[in-house]
């Protein structure tokens, strides 16, 4: 089956838009999560939008990907509690993919995603990128790519790509 998919990218920090703080009790900090607690926060913001592929991976697996130099896990915490998760993936030639973005759907309607990126754009830009790039896809939230178009990505691509 194929889906069509959107490839977005940031090329300056000043094109990033810093999104208000919602008044709730919150952090986001960078972490080196247990598989165990990793998984359960994976599966609480991607579940809804079929993210699937660490899920079904063997324990191990998980744990060499989560442990790697190469990704970086930034994690909401709402009330002390695991609500939110980003992934940024360092690529060749300082550049930053975002793989993985999303926030626990009670949570939606709050501006606390728009927020929670806006952030880690922020804290993205302070490693130095040359850019920030991602892709989403049909199967995303219907919100994304509206989020990611009003926080400064622009589309540099589009296509209709065999689903993965």
């Amino acid at each position: 089956m194929k889906v069509w998919v959107t490839y977005l990218e940031m090329t300056d920090a000043s094109h990033a838009t810093r999104a208000p703080p919602p008044d709730l009790p919150l952090s986001i900090t960078r972490e080196r999560l247990a598989v165990k607690d990793y998984l359960q926060l994976f599966r609480l913001v991607g579940a809804r939008v079929q993210w699937d592929l660490r899920t079904k991976a063997p324990e191990p697996e998980v744990a060499q990907l989560i442990g790697g130099l190469d990704l970086i896990i930034l994690v909401l915490r709402v009330g002390g509690i695991a609500s939110g998760l980003c992934e940024f993936r360092q690529r060749s030639d300082r550049e930053l993919e975002l793989v993985h973005f999303g926030i626990d759907v009670q949570l939606e309607g709050r501006g606390l995603g728009r927020y929670f990126l806006s952030e880690c754009l922020r804290m993205a830009w302070t490693w130095r990128p040359r850019r920030i790039w991602l892709h989403t896809d049909e199967y995303d939230s219907p919100k994304a790519l509206p989020l990611y178009l009003s926080l400064g990505f622009s589309v540099f691509d589009k296509r209709y790509e065999e689903d993965y």
